[in-house]
């Protein structure tokens, strides 16, 4: 109390209570709320590697001006299977939110359309809310675009025609609406095929200069050099 008035101060247990139901919310494990920048490991000194890393430290570390921008306020990581791409997402994502207090909604490609198609039985209601979640999110991370088995033909995996259209709609949305998103995938140019043109080219739009790329060159592959770039396999 000061000259006879009350004084309140903000409670860190209130604080902390508001970034456990952040946490919570988010739909990220607890075991994908330990990824850090700090526990991130350079075990290749492949510069590959380290671009992932940086655009995702510098994207979290400039958030606040990087989201003001009509274009480029979100952020694309692409790489290998094993290449890291998830872990910087994720250190990214528990960044925002434990470090600024910002929201970030987690969205695993394929799991994630499995369970909105799973309610289409429970009735359009269901299925909108999860959809309209997704479009309003503060801060959107959707894991592992275009994930599945490859086409033998085609060299990457084909989406159903229900993927296709939630995708489109969802980033037209977030595209037009400047909604900033964190997005991971294991293909680049494929993307364009496989979600559309105008889908990637939003996706593309939104992330640019924010694309970090980990991905084995047309010369590796030839020479069946696939591996080296995942952490899973670095004892083969």
């Amino acid at each position: 109390m000061i000259d006879g008035q009350p004084m309140y101060e903000q409670c860190e247990c209130r604080d902390k209570k508001r970034l456990q139901k952040m946490l919570q919310s988010s739909n990220i494990t607890a075991d994908f709320q330990r990824k850090t920048f700090g526990n991130f490991v350079d075990w290749s000194g492949d510069g590959r590697h380290q671009e992932l890393y940086q655009k995702a430290y510098t994207y979290a570390k400039d958030f606040e001006e990087i989201q003001k921008k009509e274009e480029g306020h979100s952020l694309g990581l692409v790489g290998a299977s094993g290449s890291g791409k998830s872990h910087v997402a994720f250190a990214v994502a528990n960044n925002l939110m434990v470090k600024k207090g910002i929201q970030v909604l987690y969205f695993n490609f394929v799991n994630g359309f499995k369970e909105m198609f799973s309610r289409y039985d429970a009735g359009s209601s269901d299925v909108q809310r999860i959809r309209e979640g997704l479009q309003m999110a503060e801060v959107l991370l959707i894991d592992d675009i275009l994930k599945g088995k490859p086409d033998e033909r085609k060299g990457y995996p084909e989406v159903s025609k229900a993927v296709y259209d939630e995708m489109y709609g969802l980033i037209e949305y977030r595209h037009f609406h400047h909604k900033p998103t964190i997005w991971t995938s294991e293909y680049y140019y494929e993307l364009i095929p496989a979600l559309g043109e105008a889908t990637a080219s939003r996706l593309f739009e939104m992330s640019r200069p924010n694309i970090g790329k980990a991905l084995y060159t047309p010369e590796e592959m030839t020479a069946g050099e696939i591996g080296k770039l995942n952490y899973r396999l670095r004892d083969l």
